[in-house]
C-alpha cells in the first residue's frame, strides 16, 4: 500500500510541475505584436445609393481602401451582393491569416438613422477585424 501512495503522490507532483511550467497558448510575445485592423462597411441606404467598403490600418499590400457591392439596389435587398461581400470578406480574412496573422478580436457595430415615423431609412453595419503578430 505505501508503495502505490507514494507512486500517486509522485503522479500528483508531476501534474503540477508540468502545469506550473507550461506555456499558455496565447503567451505575449517577447518582442510584443503588430496589429493590422481590417473595417467593413456595408451600407444599407435605399436604392443602392449607399457606399460599401472595406479599410485597412495600416494599409495591407498597398491597399487603405477597397469597394464592396452596395446591399441594396432599386429592388431591395440584393442576395447577389450579399454573397459576393461574403466572398470578399472570407478571401482577405483567409490571405490574411495565410500570412502568420492572428485573428484576435472582432468588433460588430449597426447604427441607423431613424426616419419619419420612426422607420429606418439608412444606416451601416460595421465589422472590425482585429489582427495580431508577433515582432
Amino acid at each position: 500500500m505505501p508503495a502505490l501512495s507514494i507512486r500517486r503522490t509522485l503522479m500528483v507532483l508531476l501534474l503540477m510541475t508540468s502545469f506550473a511550467f507550461a506555456h499558455p497558448t496565447r503567451a505575449q510575445a517577447k518582442g510584443g505584436y503588430q496589429f493590422l485592423q481590417m473595417t467593413t462597411i456595408e451600407s444599407i441606404v435605399p436604392g443602392g445609393l449607399g457606399r460599401s467598403r472595406v479599410l485597412f490600418t495600416p494599409e495591407w499590400k498597398g491597399t487603405k481602401e477597397s469597394n464592396m457591392e452596395n446591399l441594396f439596389s432599386l429592388l431591395g435587398i440584393n442576395m447577389g451582393n450579399v454573397r459576393n461581400n461574403e466572398e470578399l470578406i472570407v478571401r482577405y480574412l483567409s490571405e490574411i491569416t495565410a500570412e502568420g496573422w492572428e485573428l484576435y478580436q472582432t468588433t460588430p457595430l449597426t447604427q441607423t438613422i431613424q426616419g419619419t415615423g420612426g422607420q429606418s431609412q439608412q444606416g451601416i453595419f460595421m465589422t472590425r477585424y482585429l489582427f495580431r503578430k508577433a515582432k
